[in-house]
């Protein structure tokens, strides 16, 4: 796992953690943009098929972008961009509600890189 910026209370290593408790990762207040997160995928190489991303219901990135990884380590991988999402900024629903956004992928790698 690797990160431009963690807050000490959502640190990075809480997307390892999958259960009704876990808080996730949030970057550190007044940070500059933009800010990455990686991923290393289990076992090495591994096809990823989709991506699920679940926004804060008022912590919104306005675009996020999705790179896949190959090579022996995160810093000197070599990434191949395929695409971006972009988020609802939610104020229709007076930031009230979470966005779960799911992007359909079918590539190869060992890391994900999301900015």
């Amino acid at each position: 796992m690797d990160c431009s910026s963690e807050d000490p209370g959502y640190p990075a290593d809480e997307l390892n953690v999958h259960s009704p408790n876990t808080r996730g990762w949030q970057s550190t207040k007044f940070s500059e943009y933009p800010q990455e997160i990686g991923l290393a995928l289990d076992g090495g190489d591994a096809r990823l098929t989709q991506v699920q991303l679940l926004s804060h219901q008022s912590k919104i990135a306005s675009k996020v972008e999705i790179f896949i990884g190959y090579g022996s380590s995160y810093r000197s991988a070599e990434f191949k961009r395929l695409g971006y999402l972009s988020l609802d900024n939610n104020e229709k629903s007076q930031y009230q509600a979470r966005e779960l956004k799911t992007v359909y992928i079918d590539y190869t790698g060992s890391y994900l890189r999301l900015v």
